[in-house]
């Protein structure tokens, strides 16, 4: 049983990666929505005091304003973001996702990733991070902020937006960056 999870979970997360569409937005319209997205979504984690005093000490950081998971059994999370190093736009992120265990249901959440130090923002940047994806229960509109420090250079912070899932699960995030 254990193998054949390993091999859905691998074949599932190597597909999603695999995905023809890259992590930048194709079009200026998509781009200007992108960036009202990630603006709006950087002043939700600036206003949290939690959050906030990571904006001044990172290296950089990368925010996907909206993640939409779905989850029978097998879950699969997706999302787009931008990449900053300081306060400059310098490239897009996509995020994928692929959890496995009981669960079930769906929801979207916020997420953004600090970067303490130049060498954890490299990693990232060239498509050599992952970062492991777990959820608990989520039940309609939820502004809580998860919270973390830096482990290893970098600190995860996610909002949950809205949806109702129940989950154990255990899986991946995957990363794939595209300069601006």
């Amino acid at each position: 049983m254990l193998i054949r999870a390993s091999i859905v979970f691998c074949a599932s997360l190597t597909i999603l990666g695999c995905s023809s569409d890259g992590p930048s937005p194709s079009t200026e319209g998509q781009r200007v929505d992108s960036a009202s997205a990630a603006s709006s979504t950087l002043a939700g984690f600036r206003d949290d005091s939690r959050a906030s005093k990571f904006f001044g000490t990172a290296y950089g950081y990368a925010v996907f304003p909206k993640v939409t998971k779905g989850a029978a059994g097998i879950g699969v999370a997706s999302g787009r973001g931008e990449v900053y190093q300081g306060n400059a736009l310098v490239g897009y992120a996509k995020l994928t996702s692929v959890t496995i265990g009981p669960q079930l249901g769906g929801q979207t959440f916020s997420q953004i990733i600090f970067f303490q130090n130049e060498f954890a923002f490299n990693k990232f940047t060239n498509d050599q991070f992952t970062g492991q994806a777990s959820a608990g229960a989520v039940a309609g509109q939820s502004g809580g902020l998860n919270l973390t420090d830096y482990n290893e250079g970098v600190a995860i912070f996610t909002i949950n937006n809205s949806g109702l899932i129940a989950a154990a699960d255990i899986g991946g995030q995957k990363f794939e960056y595209e300069a601006k």
